[in-house]
């Protein structure tokens, strides 16, 4: 299978030659939307968290007592059966992420299929990057203008250059990352992404090897 290779000028420079286990899979929505579900409740702390009998202020005293009242036992007024008394099986979330277990394999598959919907949209591309000693926001905005997208996720290698990565860094609906942090969720929200040569490969033989 072969991804394109484009410039900064929009136009198509060639062809890449890419493993076909990864870039051309049926794709699994089931398991994309599964691993999407899984980022977006690792984004997100849980809020939800109420107060115990022994967090609500009142009295300690014991109401009446234990017995000759005639009516039923009670202890304090913090307890949950009182109005303003603590909150029984309540949530007790406070400072806890919403995040779900979600296996490695399953994570891999993930952004297998999620690189095979976007190469099968033609989608996804190579940018080459060019050989310009001052690289300025504008470059990007008349590419994105050339290509035709409403929004972009560009993908760059960790030793890429400050230039290069300052000049897209202002860009309206569109992101920078680094390829470490390539995911299910940044691919699927944006409309096209572009890889650098070099980040492009690290992915590849990183999914390859696991």
């Amino acid at each position: 299978m072969k991804i394109k290779e484009i410039g900064i000028d929009g136009k198509d420079i060639g062809t890449l030659d890419v493993s076909e286990k990864i870039f051309n899979l049926k794709p699994r929505e089931d398991i994309v939307q599964q691993v999407i579900d899984w980022q977006q409740n690792r984004m997100f702390k849980k809020t939800g968290h109420t107060k115990s009998r022994g967090e609500v202020r009142g009295s300690r005293k014991k109401i009446v007592q234990q017995k000759g009242s005639g009516g039923a036992r009670h202890g304090n007024i913090t307890a949950p059966i009182f109005v303003g008394g603590g909150i029984a099986h309540g949530p007790r979330h406070r400072g806890k992420y919403a995040s779900k277990k979600l296996n490695k394999k399953i994570r891999k598959l993930g952004l297998m299929h999620a690189l095979s919907i976007k190469a099968s949209l033609n989608q996804l591309a190579v940018f080459h990057q060019p050989k310009i000693s001052s690289l300025k926001t504008k470059h990007f905005k008349d590419f994105l203008k050339k290509v035709n997208s409403k929004s972009v996720l560009f993908v760059h290698h960790k030793d890429a250059p400050k230039e290069f990565i300052r000049s897209i860094k202002n860009i309206p609906n569109s992101k920078k990352l680094d390829e470490v942090g390539t995911n299910v969720y940044d691919l699927i929200k944006y409309e096209k992404v572009f890889f650098t040569k070099e980040s492009f490969k690290n992915i590849e033989e990183r999914l390859n090897k696991q």
